[in-house]
């Protein structure tokens, strides 16, 4: 960073926050206007992508209700495991390097009227080498899935089932092309988000599920269902990329291929333009410390092997109902944020930037934490619903929801971790973050290992919770050091407020058991009652909120009539 921490916090001091309050006063009436007006588009932007990734994610819940129905426990294992691998490059780059390392890089040559060119050059320089790398790496990992598989599956309980493992190498196989096309999405994604056009890349996953979906029903019965299910990844990749390029070629970025770029001196290879060697100074330590968090998932599946059949299901399933507030609340406030962080710092608005993000850090607890205690109390209802049914037994049902309960725990971190490294990547600082991952990962080896042995399943899932809250801890103190003041006294009495309203939050989920030992336990007995504890709850934890006079519950309600408006205002146009 090239700003001084004095400086930062002498602009922080000067800048008056006021919390309470919808604008933040910087420099005068226009600086407070200015920053008003970038909370509100980051908040507006946030509901667009949290929409998107809401039908998404309700999709993606529908494919695992079938998945674990449709499927035995063996063939759920091996998918499981199967997909891990290409899931992670999927998570690295669909939600991670490129937003950390190409966006911020476009941002500022999209705004620099110098350089003409300049946002074209880079798209098409960074689009050849992302395709060449990710294809290269597709067909490394097709060619020695056996080799790689024989690593991650080394405990001994995975192999005791006779046929789990090839079938696990199998389908990886087909599956492994999914990286590159998942990759050239979150390409096209970047680009679009660095235009402030969200919503269409945010749907997008909806067709890469829908085609899961489809495959499931058309296939479940069949003798070979398992492998139609692992095409339909392919398919479903390449739906979700295909869907964004024709508004990429509306916005004049079509990435144009090749490895050579006309200069005055003459073609010049495209890896030695000054702006394309910035993204990947900044992509590397992106790639290790994003890398190294999905190296955790990678000991997880080596740890897993260890336990018994079905922990790698419910691992997965877990994972499924944790990643749907977490992706609803901070993955899609840190890319809606992400953007606006990275003009304030490429304006020398440092005290802007940290406001906004300390804004997004209270806005993403104040979800954040009763999604984590609804997920605690009614995590055996919630699987019960879901999942049960046909080969996902009440054993499953168990053992899915006990890791559920561990992983709510960790929601918090994992949420204030990820608008945490925005604020990283916004300045163009990938190091640090990628320093707390190395740290977090030898913390995770030796917390896993410790804990598989004493507590099995739980204790894995205890050992992700206790890493994720030394990465958070490390990347607050050192953004407050280094950036802005993040205020964590003030946040302190925001979560104390938070706890008390989640208290009844947890009253209003009690009502679940009386009203099927009322009305029955038959599947739409047990959907109504879950759905009624979820309103009823939610209901009352809003209600606390309102008494307790949390800010943050009129900004959420002003961002809800924002969204309702645009919606009809977007349905009147059409008609």
């Amino acid at each position: 960073m090239t700003r001084s921490p004095q400086s930062t916090e002498n602009s922080a001091h000067h800048s008056g926050e006021n919390l309470a309050e919808n604008s933040i006063e910087t420099q005068g009436v226009g600086g407070r206007h200015h920053l008003g007006r970038a909370v509100s588009s980051v908040a507006q932007s946030a509901s667009l992508v949290a929409l998107g990734t809401l039908a998404s994610r309700v999709l993606g819940l529908l494919r695992d209700m079938l998945l674990a129905r449709h499927f035995s426990p063996e063939v759920r294992d091996a998918f499981v495991v199967a997909f891990r691998l290409p899931n992670i490059f999927r998570r690295l780059f669909g939600e991670g390097v490129l937003s950390a390392s190409f966006l911020p890089s476009l941002v500022i040559a999209l705004t620099r009227p110098s350089a003409p060119g300049e946002a074209t050059r880079l798209v098409g320089a960074v689009f050849t080498l992302l395709l060449s790398l990710t294809t290269l790496i597709s067909l490394f990992g097709i060619v020695f899935m056996d080799e790689l598989m024989r690593l991650l599956l080394s405990g001994g309980s995975f192999n005791e089932v006779p046929g789990k493992f090839q079938l696990t190498v199998d389908l990886a196989r087909i599956m492994f092309g999914f990286v590159a096309l998942v990759s050239m999405y979150a390409f096209f994604m970047a680009v679009l988000n660095s235009l402030h056009r969200f919503a269409l890349a945010a749907l997008a996953p909806c067709l890469f599920n829908l085609s899961l979906i489809i495959a499931i029903l058309g296939f479940r019965g069949q003798a070979q269902a398992e492998r139609a299910l692992a095409w339909s990844v392919l398919v479903g990749g390449a739906l979700q990329m295909l869907i964004l390029v024709p508004a990429i070629r509306r916005a004049g970025h079509w990435p144009k291929l090749g490895f050579f770029w006309s200069s005055p001196q003459g073609p010049q290879p495209v890896w030695t333009l000054p702006e394309v060697q910035k993204v990947f100074a900044a992509m590397g330590p992106s790639l290790l410390g994003l890398g190294v968090l999905q190296v955790m998932t990678v000991l997880n599946v080596v740890f897993a092997s260890r336990l018994p059949q079905g922990a790698h299901t419910a691992i997965y399933l877990a994972d499924r109902l944790f990643e749907l507030p977490l992706s609803l609340i901070a993955v899609s406030v840190g890319s809606a944020m992400l953007p606006t962080l990275s003009g304030q710092w490429a304006a020398g608005d440092t005290a802007s930037m940290t406001a906004t993000l300390r804004r997004g850090l209270r806005f993403v607890l104040f979800l954040a934490l009763p999604s984590a205690v609804g997920l605690f109390v009614l995590a055996e209802p919630i699987t019960e619903v879901l999942f049960q049914g046909r080969e996902f037994r009440y054993a499953d049902v168990l053992m899915t929801s006990e890791v559920i309960r561990v992983s709510a725990i960790g929601l918090v971190m994992a949420a204030v971790v990820k608008l945490l490294a925005q604020g990283f990547f916004a300045v163009g600082n990938t190091w640090f973050p990628a320093l707390a991952g190395v740290v977090t990962l030898a913390c995770h080896a030796v917390f896993a290992w410790a804990g598989t042995r004493s507590l099995g399943l739980l204790g894995l899932t205890a050992a992700t919770v206790l890493s994720s809250l030394v990465n958070a801890v490390l990347l607050g103190l050192a953004y407050s050091k280094w950036v802005g003041p993040l205020e964590w006294r003030q946040t302190v009495g925001l979560v104390l407020k938070l706890a008390l309203a989640c208290g009844a939050l947890a009253a209003g989920c009690l009502i679940y058991e009386p009203l099927v030992l009322e009305f029955g336990s038959r599947f739409l007995t047990r959907s109504v009652a879950l759905t009624a504890s979820i309103f009823l709850a939610s209901g009352l934890y809003f209600a606390a909120t309102a008494i307790l006079r949390v800010p943050e519950l009129g900004e959420f309600a002003l961002r809800a009539r924002e969204l309702v408006t645009a919606r009809r205002r977007r349905s009147a146009s059409v008609q």
